[in-house]
């Protein structure tokens, strides 16, 4: 008996290490490839990058008791509807799970879309610490630029200009 359990124990730990030495650390750094997000939209559908291949991608990571970034919001808002060619905003929650973030988008008129990182998994590999902070992601998914703070719409704007006729 004790020579079974000892076999199936190696065994459990020879899996377990290949499992985990599969496993790929992503960490944004600009130039490089964006992270993959571990988030999934308002309809429990997982959100993936490829979903806005082909045009910008302006991720901000929120809070409902962040001031900056519902500060934010109205102006991303508009900038989102004024170069909706180019790029796509992506507002990424950070809030826990049981907290009804429809009902606050549906109040400060946000129509851009939202996913919730609830495991904070995305959060991680993005190397958040605090929110506002917002990353530029090109067509081609490499990560341009972190932007860290409230920013007020003039910022907002020259990154968003940053996104007509520029194609990497």
């Amino acid at each position: 008996m004790r020579i079974r359990l000892n076999r199936l124990s190696i065994a459990l730990l020879i899996g377990v290490s290949l499992l985990l030495s599969g496993c790929k650390e992503e960490t944004a750094k600009v130039g490089e490839p964006a992270p993959t997000l571990a988030a999934y939209d308002l309809r429990g559908e997982r959100a993936s990058l490829e979903q806005w291949q082909g045009k910008y991608v302006y991720l901000s990571f929120w809070a409902s008791n962040c001031g900056g970034c519902l500060a934010e919001m109205p102006t991303l808002e508009k900038l989102s509807g004024e170069f909706s060619e180019s790029v796509v905003v992506v507002g990424i929650n950070t809030d826990r799970e049981d907290f009804n973030i429809e009902a606050m988008l549906k109040d400060l008129n946000v129509t851009y879309p939202n996913v919730k990182d609830q495991l904070s998994i995305t959060q991680e590999r993005y190397q958040v610490v605090g929110t506002p902070t917002a990353f530029l992601i090109a067509p081609d998914g490499k990560l341009l630029a972190q932007y860290v703070g409230m920013m007020k719409e003039p910022q907002l704007a020259a990154i968003f200009e940053r996104t007509r006729g520029e194609r990497p």
